[in-house]
């Protein structure tokens, strides 16, 4: 094949400058086109100039060229979709003609690095979306000699839903009477005297008091497209799986909420409520520690009907605290946690009887929230009656695109049923069913 030289080359013997025409063999004149070293030149040329060679013909050599790059390559490139809204840009996606685009599809590479600026414009990689081609996004998904199971991290079961008041609801919100009760120093639910008259003497009325409270849905959301590749290839079921995480990642942040929420479109967490007591640290504690005294002292802020099914939920951080607590015994002490044969023996599961849990959503230690004692019974979750997590997939919304898109969706509201605490009718201190330990800095 006779080809004309774009600059200097050397065959490895000889030195030929540019605008040389030589006669070289067909992989050698592929090789130094792709290299763009050379241009090819009609046979025989009788004046020594060049020949424009057809969009046939180039055509014709591009798809050998990419053909033996498919050959060599362990896999052939793949090019995804373009988004844009120009009819024309869509059809041809900035290319001039075929030949430009597989000759930049063979330029950049399995890796793409040589990728010109009209293949990256074309090349569309989506946050959301998962595809083979992005192993981070779906691609690992799809191996060839590899046990169909995915390792994945262990995720805590649901706290507080299971053990909560669920209140189902047919609307965007529903509101509920209470007792607005915050003292029973001298009255009872909110207003009520019991009272010993003298004889014949004038009766007074007394009545309790109400309010209201009110819980709207708010939503909560999961979205993700999958390429019908991904699902069709991967040795993993990847719908049950998506169906799985998703449902996980939105029953974790309704957890999240219940504890920490602010209230400001989403629930309300026990931390962030008015009827959370917070008791203060020790004289001379010091940060981030967790003293025997600070139990005690939280037992007996909680609310005496709640001391039967309160939970306590503790952080982690919190765990070295626990394993060393101790009673005070003169100068010495008595482990409080940790059974009689310390660390040969599994820790006590429970403080004051009831179960200690270990969650990720209480916060570190020292923090207020690192560890609650609640009654869950006394916490409203409303929402629609059924299953909490409606999900739905459609392969038509990005039917062009040859993607299936998922949905999960959970309306859902949160809050305490107390809304203030309580001042008993003796005693100095007030009670919830919902208390925490102060800062400790």
């Amino acid at each position: 094949m006779l080809i004309k030289l774009t600059s200097d080359w050397t065959d490895g013997e000889n030195q030929f400058p540019v605008g040389s025409i030589l006669d070289v063999d067909d992989n050698t004149a592929l090789k130094l086109w792709q290299e763009t070293k050379a241009d090819r030149y009609a046979e025989k040329p009788k004046e020594n100039e060049p020949v424009a060679l057809s969009k046939e013909s180039i055509d014709e050599l591009v798809k050998a060229a990419v053909d033996s790059a498919v050959e060599k390559s362990s896999a052939a490139p793949t090019i995804a979709k373009a988004v844009d809204g120009d009819e024309e840009y869509f059809k041809t996606g900035g290319f001039k003609s075929i030949a430009h685009f597989c000759r930049d599809i063979y330029r950049a590479g399995p890796n793409g690095r040589r990728a010109s600026t009209e293949l990256k414009a074309w090349e569309v990689k989506t946050a959301g979306h998962m595809a083979e081609g992005d192993d981070a996004q779906g691609g690992y998904l799809v191996p060839t000699e590899f046990l169909a199971r995915l390792l994945e991290k262990g995720q805590e079961a649901a706290i507080v839903r299971p053990r909560a008041q669920f209140i189902p609801m047919a609307t965007n919100s529903i509101s509920m009477p209470y007792v607005a009760e915050s003292s029973r120093a001298s009255t009872l639910y909110g207003g009520i005297v019991i009272y010993h008259p003298a004889e014949a003497g004038a009766k007074t009325e007394t009545k309790p008091a109400f309010g209201k409270l009110t819980l709207t849905l708010k939503k909560l959301v999961g979205f993700i497209y999958a390429s019908d590749e991904l699902l069709e290839d991967s040795p993993i079921s990847i719908e049950p799986m998506i169906t799985r995480m998703f449902s996980k990642a939105i029953s974790f942040t309704e957890e999240e909420e219940f504890v920490n929420g602010t209230g400001v479109g989403q629930a309300l967490g026990v931390l962030n409520a008015g009827c959370l007591v917070s008791v203060a640290k020790e004289t001379g504690q010091a940060a981030a520690t967790l003293v025997y005294n600070n139990i005690v002292k939280m037992w007996s802020r909680l609310h005496a009907p709640s001391q039967g099914s309160a939970v306590w939920l503790v952080n982690n951080d919190c765990f070295p605290q626990l394993a060393t607590l101790a009673l005070p015994v003169g100068t010495g002490g008595a482990p409080a946690y940790l059974p009689a044969n310390g660390l040969s023996g599994s820790p006590y599961g429970a403080l004051m009887g009831r179960p200690v849990i270990m969650t990720e959503h209480c916060q570190t230690l020292g923090t207020v929230g690192d560890i609650i004692l609640a009654d869950w019974s006394q916490y409203l979750i409303g929402g629609k009656s059924g299953s909490p997590i409606k999900s739905a997939s459609s392969m038509h919304f990005y039917f062009n695109y040859d993607e299936t898109v998922f949905r999960f969706v959970m309306r859902y509201d949160g809050q305490p049923w107390w809304q203030t605490t309580l001042t008993p009718k003796h005693g100095a201190n007030t009670q919830s069913p919902f208390v925490a330990l102060a800062t400790r800095a």
